[in-house]
């Protein structure tokens, strides 16, 4: 028997089965640590969700019943920022207290027979992040100073009154059948300003019945009239555009997107080859800035909400150039109808109009716009002793001098927000103001049909600060999508 060689033993063995066996080995190794980095990498990435939303081709209002009542509910949201409480009864610093107790509803919401148990989906992006409530009271925080509860107060007593209002058919009625749907159109842009939609549990049924009433109004080609005569139906046109467009920015109801590019394109077709409006959708040669205003606004809603129908960007630049036209190069004031008016009693106001449709087309550094903004530092906000038409002045002036920012907001601001707070009667509706030649602002009277364009327009100035992010902001204005990675959009079939 032959005496076993251990060193010939070893080398057979690292010949044999290390070499071949280790590297299998080693092998294995390192597929393992590959697999546990990829998975480590992996379950540190957010999942990622990918929705489409699916629009009908046809709509009427049986079928946007239909849609609410088969939208599913939404998960709770949950604010970032807890909203302080708001007292309705707090009064700012020299103030005498007063009963806010809202009036009893005197509308018979049985006999409407509508859904109260529907939720839509709500989009609080871009423009329109501060609407959520965490999102009012950050903003309130951080724009309103020490006027901020105060003008929440006063905004909320404002939708109360509003809500009271509203008639059964979901109209807020004017004095003539156009006022009625600019009226209405400006009230449920009040709601939507403070983040209420058809899903809000105190206000989605005054929201909901306020849309049907427009969307019922609009014949087949888009327009809410059958005949544009004069100035009131093209006011109420633009305006319950703007009021559909936010609407459906804000909801996502896909029955209100082919109202929406219907009613825009009524807007299109109305413009003035320089750019501007008229009344009546007329095209000679007069233009008017304060029509041109409204309109600015309406397409501009509708492009963030994403229509489809051409030439939106288009009419904008158009616009712009429009505006431009009517500025005194010297003052930086703007004119009502031709740089020849800019010294009339409407130039602060309309400078104010022009300003903000700059600012909300993406201009605001514009050399015309910044000289129109610095023209507007010398506007008063004096209730007993009121520039020409105070509430529409105040309420372009608010947003412009707000979207510029920086001190000039603040003085603005400081003289604004206490001469509203302190006027608005306790029931929540404002009064007229003492000022002569008061367009479509007369009659003090609760019932008088102008005290609700004056309240609408009262509250949606002191909604600026979270109704849009200021535009000195990085936001941004491209055209509403449901597959941005920050946002969840649900699919509605």
């Amino acid at each position: 028997m032959k005496k076993l060689d251990a060193k010939a033993i070893a080398r057979w063995i690292k010949a044999h089965i290390w070499g071949p066996t280790g590297s299998v080995i080693i092998h294995i190794l390192i597929v393992l640590a590959l697999l546990k980095l990829v998975t480590g990498t992996s379950s540190n990435k957010a999942p990622e969700i990918e929705v489409m939303m699916m629009e009908p081709d046809a709509v009427d209002l049986e079928e946007f019943e239909q849609e609410l009542e088969k939208l599913e509910e939404l998960p709770e949201m949950v604010d970032a920022v807890t909203p302080p409480e708001v007292s309705l009864t707090e009064q700012p610093p020299d103030v005498q207290a007063s009963d806010f107790a809202a009036p009893q509803p005197n509308v018979d919401f049985a006999a409407l027979d509508v859904q109260q148990d529907f939720q839509s989906p709500l989009v609080m992006q871009g423009l329109f992040a501060g609407r959520s409530s965490g999102g009012r009271a950050s903003s309130l925080r951080e724009y309103g100073g020490q006027w901020g509860q105060y003008t929440e107060a006063a905004v909320l007593r404002a939708l109360e009154w509003l809500k009271n209002r509203q008639n059964p058919d979901g109209s807020w009625k004017g004095r003539l059948d156009p006022d009625t749907v600019g009226y209405t159109g400006l009230a449920i842009l009040t709601f939507l300003a403070h983040g209420e939609t058809t899903a809000s549990e105190k206000y989605g049924a005054t929201v909901e019945k306020g849309i049907r009433y427009l969307m019922g109004r609009q014949e087949e080609n888009g327009a809410f009239f059958k005949k544009f005569d004069g100035s009131g139906p093209v006011y109420a046109q633009a305006i319950a555009t703007y009021a559909l467009s936010e609407a459906y920015g804000l909801t996502r109801i896909p029955a209100l997107k082919p109202v929406m590019d219907k009613a825009v394109k009524v807007l299109l077709d109305g413009q003035q080859a320089k750019g501007g409006w008229d009344y009546s959708y007329a095209k000679g040669a007069r233009r008017d800035t304060s029509v041109t205003g409204w309109h600015v606004q309406a397409l501009k809603a509708a492009y963030i909400a994403g229509a489809e129908t051409p030439g939106i960007h288009e009419a904008m630049e158009k616009a712009l150039m429009d505006l431009r036209s009517v500025q005194d190069p010297e003052t930086g004031t703007f004119g009502y109808t031709s740089q020849t008016d800019r010294k009339s009693p409407k130039s602060l106001g309309m400078t104010g109009v022009a300003v903000l449709c700059m600012q909300l087309m993406g201009y605001s550094s514009d050399s015309a716009a910044r000289k129109g903004s610095d023209v507007l530092s010398s506007a008063t906000c004096d209730w007993n002793d009121p520039m020409n038409s105070p509430f529409y002045a105040w309420y372009y002036i608010t947003q412009s001098r707000f979207h510029r920012g920086g001190a000039g907001w603040s003085e603005w601001n400081n003289k604004v927000a206490p001469t509203l707070v302190r006027n608005q009667d306790p029931k929540g509706f404002w009064p007229d103001s003492k000022a002569d030649n008061v367009v479509g602002e007369r009659g003090g009277a609760e019932s008088d049909p102008q005290t609700i364009y004056r309240t609408t327009l009262a509250a949606l100035t002191l909604q600026v600060y979270y109704r849009l992010l200021p535009t000195y902001k990085a936001v941004a204005i491209e055209p509403s999508t449901p597959a941005t990675k920050e946002d969840i959009a649900v699919e509605i079939l």
